[in-house]
């Protein structure tokens, strides 16, 4: 339904709000109605803001998903009721005087964008990517479980750590951006993934029926402690996981080594049965040398006696003819 055909009787009644709690804000319906109406009119605007940050979020590597709205009139109108409410525990101060003029600079999340992120430590690198895109209008706010914050002590000086009450965990952030010639703040929200499905289940079974009960706040409670220990084990298993991989790759290294070693030594018995191999040649060889040399030597010692018996045979055939021919000339 449209802001302008909204009746008073109509707005309290869609969203809950009690004849007491709409007396007791100093909030005027005219006023209000001219807030959700002037809001309304600049949604379409709004949304094309909303889509330049979700794309610009959407980029850093670390995060897993990007959600982003643009908050509904109906519920902007019906913050400002709660917020306008003395003694109540959503009392702020700043919205009183809140009109169609001023409400944008008032309400800090008329845009939300929420980054998911699957492991807590990734939080801490989607904040430094934050801190390059924009700058933040107000210091950011890392909001705790109670016993959580002495877990956050390694954040940065910037972040300020608080308990929340219902015990929601989230960093937020607020930036601020030109529209239309007015300033426009966008509430950034980043969570882990467990994170972000315990606060939608909170948000749609405690409020805005249950924000009393006991037993299901109770219930609600230790949900929220089992979402901490899921965020909790899934960095174990990230770590265990990095862990595992560098034993792997130490393995494989050391397997490597082995097989180069391996290889090498191969190499060294192949070289050195070469050689030996080799030197039963050079062996051989030698032995053929020394064969040779020893038969050079054989043979020169029978030439030697094959040239002294000729000698000797040849004197003596010498003799002979020269007795014969003596023996001639006697006759």
């Amino acid at each position: 339904m449209s802001i302008a055909l909204l009746t008073e009787d109509e707005f309290l009644h869609n969203n809950r709000i009690g004849q007491q709690q709409w007396q007791v804000s100093p909030i005027t319906w005219p006023t209000l109605k001219a807030i959700g109406l002037c809001h309304e009119q600049r949604t379409e605007a709004l949304n094309l803001t909303a889509e330049s940050y979700a794309r610009t979020i959407q980029q850093c590597s670390h995060v897993h998903s990007v959600r982003w709205r643009v908050k509904n009139p109906q519920h902007l109108m019906e913050k400002i009721v709660r917020k306008t409410q003395p003694h109540s525990p959503t009392f702020n101060a700043k919205y009183l005087g809140i009109n169609q003029y001023n409400y944008d600079e008032i309400v800090t999340d008329l845009i939300g964008v929420r980054a998911l992120h699957l492991y807590k430590d990734d939080g801490l690198t989607i904040h430094d990517y934050l801190m390059n895109q924009w700058q933040y209008e107000e210091p950011p706010v890392y909001y705790v479980r109670s016993g959580d914050d002495e877990v956050f002590a390694e954040l940065p000086q910037d972040i300020q750590v608080k308990i929340h009450p219902a015990g929601y965990r989230s960093l937020h952030y607020v930036f601020g951006s030109e529209l239309q010639q007015r300033r426009i703040s966008t509430e950034v929200q980043v969570r882990t993934i467990f994170e972000e499905a315990w606060t939608e289940i909170d948000h749609k079974i405690r409020y805005p029926n249950f924000s009393t009960n006991t037993e299901i706040c109770s219930f609600l409670l230790i949900f929220n402690r089992l979402v901490g220990s899921a965020d909790e084990m899934g960095s174990f298993v990230k770590q265990l996981a990095i862990e595992a991989e560098q034993r792997q790759q130490a393995l494989t290294t050391s397997k490597n080594l082995t097989e180069n070693s391996a290889g090498n030594m191969e190499h060294l018995f192949q070289k050195l049965s070469e050689g030996t191999k080799k030197q039963k040649d050079y062996q051989l060889l030698i032995e053929q040398l020394r064969q040779q040399i020893m038969q050079l030597q054989s043979d020169k010692k029978a030439l030697q006696q094959s040239i002294h018996s000729n000698m000797f045979t040849s004197k003596t055939t010498t003799t002979q003819r020269r007795y014969k021919a003596s023996e001639l000339l006697d006759k």
